[in-house]
């Protein structure tokens, strides 16, 4: 049999989510190069075995004993090949295998090779989803004798100490092993990993690169406790300090960034410091030290800091480091998602520091196409404050990212995801607090809201700043028409339509009776919106429009404002008095099969007919109506409170101990007799009675 130019090998326990997947994924290097896959079952119950089964080459049990590096090279003694890589079962090999083909086959003098991991800490995995992009070593000549040291995060350690390492720049291996959706699983490892790293620990207090593993499975303050330990332990005397002590700086850093730590600031200065030119401090630590300045609202510190951070990623991306650091720890913040998201609040930077073309030009970097939908918001809101604080021509550049964020993929459904988050963003620039507080900034030029007019007719952002932008009836009808999902139109630009006189639903854009109570939900949320009534609800539609903002505004009324509330009392009343016997047959509108309607509906029918008492003089029977209305309608007792208080034929002068009195004798007579006794109701249509009815049965709610 051929020796075998690769092996592969990999280590696996309960793997049966992902190990199919690992080792599919294989295959294409498979048949390209001679291989072996060498596998090692740690004690598998769920299946895992029999899917191993189908694809190694070799495959036997090992007893787990708490330490990954006795399991890797108990692997690596059963491997044939001239190199080893070494895969994890929760990895898969990206398709595009060509540069690894390449160096298995071409002669070199290279013993190591390292390649990237993704890491994604979200599901949409290799395609944008959000992950970090760092290198590891992880395939060696097997001639080199090295082996794997470490209980955890195990590592190869070179015989002769020497560790030049040729980057696959294009080889991938893709990890999802601690996705943030998985909380349990990537919990359940941690707490593995921790255990297995205190009991190193315990054994030897002071090794550095033990706690900087600590460090970088704890969170918090735990983890600020390892790097405190470290550096009591005497680390910077040490001679691995100068390994070990830029990514126990960066986990320090990190630490005090998740809590808020007054010490953050302390840590960013001593890392920078102390390792200037370390990846690690240049990437991760300038990304912190970029939040933490944008939060103090140190504009100047913070744009050094993101400068120097894209700086270092370009570095890193070009290989213009030392790739020796990254044996010791991983590289947390270069990834594709990272720049981008810092790439975005740079720019709002750069524009709050007055460097109009520096933000533009960075937003104009970004492609669209490949944000998520959090960092579509952002750009939006970015660009929302560029345009609204300088007189930049964003025209082109709106239009261009309107069109690739609706283009599909990488994600399949991503493109709607960015859509919707960029209408949302959009949105915002049109309430009217919004607008107000915009105008009182400093350097305002515009409202944001104008930014979207060249995509009026394209979306209902950009048809809503055209509508806020016109003033003539016939025009703002016409561009109503235009709109395709009232859902997504901003409140405030057909509250201005109507305000200038336009009569809705339009004839000619007839709209569901769902759709309306949507809209003059949304409507309430801009003002009164009893001043949006229609003048005229001769037809069906009219006043199904009618009903809806009368109900929005008494749902939205808070009855503080007397002539207002009564104003909306008795247009509520008078479109309930119109609206009931279009819908309803006569026979369901009797006090007997009331229970057949909807709450309001009910109430309403009470308030017709208090309010008809009223009218009559009947004040007793307006406030017995009100009352039973409320029996059915208990979410309208702000209401019924508001007009037993201030109707005015209610606010009678104080009555006289001559009524008292009377009232008193009615009230001792009534007692005295079954409420069903008919003497009971006769009494009750006497003139003395009528007289004083409202002192017993008048009053609050």
């Amino acid at each position: 049999m051929m020796k075998p130019l690769l092996s592969i090998g990999i280590i696996f326990k309960n793997e049966i989510r992902c190990l199919e997947r690992c080792l599919k994924s294989l295959q294409p290097l498979r048949e390209a190069v001679p291989c072996e896959v060498v596998m090692a079952d740690t004690g598998s119950n769920d299946g895992s075995r029999e899917v191993a089964e189908r694809y190694a080459d070799v495959l036997f049990d090992f007893p787990w004993i708490n330490d990954f590096s006795a399991a890797r090279n108990a692997v690596m003694d059963r491997c044939n090949g001239v190199w080893y890589l070494s895969v994890d079962a929760d990895e898969w090999l990206d398709s595009d295998i060509r540069e690894l083909a390449a160096f298995l086959t071409t002669d070199h003098s290279s013993d190591w090779a390292s390649l990237h991991i993704y890491n994604y800490t979200s599901p949409e995995l290799d395609h944008g989803g959000s992950y970090s992009d760092f290198i590891a070593m992880r395939m060696m000549r097997m001639s080199t004798g090295s082996r794997f040291e470490g209980v955890v995060h195990e590592r190869w350690e070179p015989k002769d100490g020497s560790l030049i390492t040729h980057l696959l720049s294009q080889t991938v291996l893709h990890h999802d092993g601690y996705l943030k959706t998985d909380y349990g699983q990537a919990h359940k490892k941690a707490l593995r990993n921790m255990e297995l790293l205190k009991i190193k620990l315990a054994q030897n207090p002071d090794d550095l690169a033990t706690l900087l593993q600590c460090a970088e499975n704890a969170a918090g303050e735990e983890t600020l406790r390892y790097v405190r330990q470290a550096l009591e332990s005497g680390g910077p005397e040490k001679a691995e300090w100068k390994r070990m002590g830029a990514p126990l700086l960066r986990q320090a850093v990190r630490a005090a960034s998740e809590t808020n730590s007054s010490e953050l600031k302390d840590w960013i200065d001593r890392a920078e410091r102390e390792f200037p030119d370390s990846i690690f401090v240049r990437v991760d630590v300038a990304c912190y030290a970029f939040s933490y300045y944008l939060s103090q609202r140190d504009y100047d510190a913070c744009i050094r800091a993101g400068e120097g951070y894209l700086r270092a990623v370009e570095d890193y991306q070009a290989e213009r480091f030392d790739r020796g650091e990254l044996q010791y720890s991983i590289l947390n913040l270069a990834g594709g998602p990272w720049v981008r998201k810092l790439k975005i609040y740079l720019a709002d930077v750069y524009q709050r520091a007055g460097q109009t073309e520096r933000a533009y030009a960075t937003l104009a970097s970004l492609d669209g196409h490949d944000l998520d939908g959090e960092q579509t918001r952002d750009f939006v809101r970015a660009l929302r404050y560029v345009h609204a604080h300088s007189d930049t021509d964003n025209e082109s550049l709106l239009l261009r990212f309107w069109e690739q964020i609706r283009q599909p993929g990488p994600v399949e459904g991503r493109e709607k995801e960015r859509q919707m988050a960029f209408l949302q963003a959009a949105a915002g620039a049109f309430s009217q607090g919004y607008r107000t507080d915009e105008k009182q900034g400093e350097d305002f030029r515009r409202p944001a809201y104008t930014l979207f007019l060249p995509l009026c007719g394209k979306c209902e952002p950009g048809t809503a700043a055209a509508l806020l932008e016109t003033e003539d009836t016939a025009r703002l009808e016409s561009l109503l028409t235009a709109v395709e999902d009232w859902a997504l139109l901003p409140p405030e630009a057909l509250d201005h339509a109507l305000r200038r006189g336009v009569q809705f639903p339009l004839p000619e854009k007839p709209l569901n009776v769902e759709t309306m109570d949507l809209l003059s939900a949304r409507l309430s949320a801009c003002g009164d919106c009893t001043a949006l009534l229609p003048t005229d609800v001769g037809d069906a539609r009219t006043l199904c429009w009618a009903r809806g903002l009368v109900f929005a505004a008494i749902r939205s009324c808070n009855w503080e404002d007397d002539s207002r509330g009564m104003e909306l009392a008795h247009r509520f009343a008078e479109t309930e008095r119109q609206f009931l016997p279009l819908c309803y047959a006569p026979e369901a509108l009797t006090e007997e099969k009331l229970f057949l309607l909807p709450p309001m509906h009910r109430f309403g029918w009470y308030c017709v007919r208090a309010f008809a008492a009223l009218e009559t003089g009947d004040t007793a029977g307006y406030v017995r109506l009100l009352r039973a209305g409320l029996e059915t309608a208990p979410e309208m007792k702000p209401m019924v409170e508001f007009l037993t208080k201030k109707t005015p034929e209610l606010q009678l002068p104080p009555p006289s101990s001559e009524l008292l009195a009377m009232a008193e004798q009615v009230r001792t007579m009534l007692a005295a007799y079954d409420p069903n006794d008919p003497a009971v109701a006769a009494l009750k249509q006497s003139p003395v009675y009528q007289r004083v009815a409202y002192l017993i049965e008048g009053g609050g709610a």
